[in-house]
Order: structure tokens, then C-alpha cells, then sequence
């Protein structure tokens, strides 16, 4: 009897292994299938200032604006902006998102890192808006970069860069109680600048 008892209790945790890998490996693929779109960019601030304040019509002068230049010499020149994400899940199995990490980088340097606390439940062709938002310091971290020219003339230009200012996301699903992130960064957008209206 107690034989019975034991060859039944493998078997049941046997499923559930199965059980919980097919699900996990159902929710990795159902995550790589959904398409992730940057709706839009606003209320994008440069030392506390929006970007259409510097565009006076007759050339950019950053250095000319006093808090900005006192920002340059102190190398601490905030970049903060809000993003709207869409994420829309095409395939027949239902996407849950339980977190997820974004990173932002300019010209392939990490400069932000943020997490999403949301659940976020799409069925087939159903999506989401999820809000986003970054400050990073233009200077970098360590204040060994200076992005500041390269920001302003990206954010001016007709015809803005591929691979200036880039969105990652890691999005991940619980199972468990456990949060299972995706294995890499799945790259949303590579020319951030242009969802930007000015």
C-alpha cells in the first residue's frame, strides 16, 4: 500500500513539472510573439525645461540659458520624459506580463533602467498602453559622458539617427510566486527621438 502510495505521489509531482514547464515555455513564447510599439513620447523635460523652449526660431544656444549652463559646469543636466508603450499579443495563447524591466540607451550606453509593476492579461489581438517613464542624467551616471550636443541636435534634426537613443524591455511572468523574466532584452525601439513631437 504504501508503495502504491509513493509510485502515486511521483507521478503527481512529475505532472506538475511537466505541467509547469510546458506553461513557462507557453509563456515564453506567447511574450516573444507580441509586438511592442512606442505609441509616443511627451512632457520631455531638459534641466526642468521642455524641449520646444529652446527652439527659438533663430538657432540653439544651450549654453546661452543660465540653468543649463550652471547644469553643464556641475555635469548633472537631467533628461526626463514619459513613454507610452503598446504591447499587443497576436497569437493564440493568452500573454501574461507580471513585471517588466525597460532600459534606455544612447548610442548603445545603458543610461536608465526602470521596472513596471503591472499585470497586464492579453488575450489574442488584444493590447495594452502601458505608461513608462525615465530621468537620467546626461552626463551619465559617473559623469564621464557628455551627451548634451548629441541630445539637442538629435532632438532638432529633420531626419533623426537609428540607434541613438534605444528602448529595451524584459518582460516577465509569475509562476510559482516566482517572477520568470524573458532570457534577453527584446529591443522595442532603436530611433526613440522621432515618436517625440516638437
Amino acid at each position: 500500500m504504501k508503495r502504491i502510495s509513493l509510485i502515486s505521489i511521483i507521478v503527481v509531482i512529475t505532472f506538475v513539472i511537466t505541467g509547469c514547464v510546458a506553461s513557462k515555455r507557453a509563456q515564453l513564447e506567447a511574450l516573444a510573439k507580441c509586438t511592442y510599439d512606442v505609441q509616443s513620447i511627451n512632457n520631455m523635460l531638459v534641466g526642468g525645461k521642455s524641449v520646444e523652449s529652446f527652439d527659438t526660431g533663430n538657432g540653439i544656444n544651450i549654453a546661452s540659458i543660465p540653468s543649463i549652463a550652471l547644469a553643464i559646469l556641475r555635469k548633472d543636466l537631467p533628461l526626463e520624459a514619459n513613454v507610452n508603450l503598446k504591447i499587443m499579443n497576436p497569437s493564440p495563447t493568452v500573454a501574461a506580463i507580471n513585471q517588466f524591466k525597460y532600459l534606455i540607451e544612447i548610442q548603445g550606453n545603458p543610461v536608465f533602467e526602470g521596472t513596471v509593476d503591472q499585470n497586464i492579461h492579453l488575450s489574442t489581438n488584444e493590447s495594452s498602453v502601458v505608461p513608462l517613464s525615465f530621468k537620467l542624467n546626461l552626463f551619465g551616471a559617473d559623469k564621464k559622458d557628455n551627451y548634451v550636443e548629441k541630445i539637442f541636435d538629435e532632438l532638432f534634426k529633420r531626419e533623426k539617427s537609428d540607434n541613438f537613443m534605444t528602448l529595451k524591455i524584459k518582460p516577465s511572468f509569475r509562476i510559482g510566486g516566482n517572477n520568470i523574466y524573458y532570457p534577453t532584452y527584446i529591443t522595442v525601439d532603436t530611433n526613440l527621438l522621432k515618436k517625440l513631437k516638437i
